[in-house]
């Protein structure tokens, strides 16, 4: 494929520099902390080229269709890998904390297979395997979404960690958007940092394995773990108080891999269209057109695609 701007490595080394900065905070929100705002103020990476690069090299950070997967092991992102991308994951900003999101890596084939099992066409026949020995699958949890009278742990006043009691627990509301919201934010932020460390993923809102007719919170039941919630307290801060159990449910699962060595990363990637579904308010109310304001969005975003793909080829 003809990368234009940036290859490959300059690339890597580019996002790779951009998740340093956004961990203090410089890229997205501003100083994460006050006293200390140097890198806020003389950031070491510019991100901007990283628009072009996108448009221009989209087998780069499009999913690994199924079937296209290594099974070497060697390509299995190691745990500190998959640690470094979890934590640049959980630095989102989601909705004000209220529905932490909590996730579990599973790095068995088989664990793996029991969720996503093989990508099956409308007849029932398996086309592709989703997973492999290569691949590490990422468990997606959130609360709030079942109703506060289901949850196993009723939250009202909150205990903190020294075991006193906080009125901020009088804050947990049940909107079952937020979780939905705050683990589609962490999704994307664990994309691009998987994708920095040279990594593909594949994202997969419904689960078709085996287990997918069981209950998928025996990954988290009966295991004793509990989540932080960031709210109310400040950047650093953590609390971890709240049990999983009877309280999150999945959300969706992603698979983080190589693609084959020997399959080009054209025929590997899902090249599908990504059309430009956006417009602008036209400031009347009432009256506003989209054809008015989409123009030739759409085309020349498609034109684009085809483009590059034809580069690719």
């Amino acid at each position: 494929m003809n990368e234009k701007k940036l290859n490959r490595r300059d690339f890597l080394k580019g996002v790779g520099a951009t998740v340093a900065v956004a961990a203090t905070g410089s890229l997205l929100s501003g100083c994460a902390q006050e006293k200390e705002c140097d890198p806020c103020e003389t950031p070491a990476y510019d991100p901007s080229g990283l628009i072009d690069y996108m448009h221009e090299n989209p087998t780069t950070w499009m999913s690994v269709d199924n079937g296209y997967w290594s099974d070497d092991v060697a390509d299995q992102p190691t745990d500190e890998e998959l640690k470094k991308m979890l934590d640049t994951a959980m630095l989102a900003q989601l909705a004000v904390q209220y529905s932490e999101v909590y996730c579990v890596v599973l790095k068995d084939y088989k664990d793996q297979f029991d969720v996503i099992g093989d990508y099956w066409d409308h007849s029932g026949k398996a086309v592709g395997a989703s997973v492999t020995n290569g691949t590490a699958t990422i468990l997606f949890y959130a609360d709030k979404i079942r109703p506060q009278e289901d949850h196993a742990t009723q939250y009202g006043v909150y205990v903190d960690d020294k075991g006193e009691e906080n009125a901020y627990g009088g804050y947990y509301q049940p909107a079952p958007t937020s979780a939905y919201m705050d683990s589609g934010i962490t999704m994307g932020w664990l994309q691009f940092a998987a994708h920095a460390l040279g990594y593909n993923t594949h994202i997969f809102g419904g689960l078709y394995g085996e287990a997918a007719v069981n209950s998928p919170n025996q990954y988290i039941e009966g295991k004793g773990l509990t989540r932080g919630w960031g709210f109310p307290h400040k950047y650093g801060e953590d609390i971890k108080v709240i049990p999983l159990d009877g309280n999150m449910k999945l959300v969706g699962a992603m698979v983080i891999g190589k693609r084959k060595a020997d399959v080009d990363a054209t025929t590997a990637a899902s090249m599908h269209a990504r059309p430009s579904n956006y417009s602008f308010y036209d400031g009347v109310p009432g009256t506003y057109d989209p054809a008015d304001a989409q123009g030739g969005a759409s085309t020349d975003a498609e034109a684009g695609a085809t483009s590059s793909s034809e580069e690719a080829e």
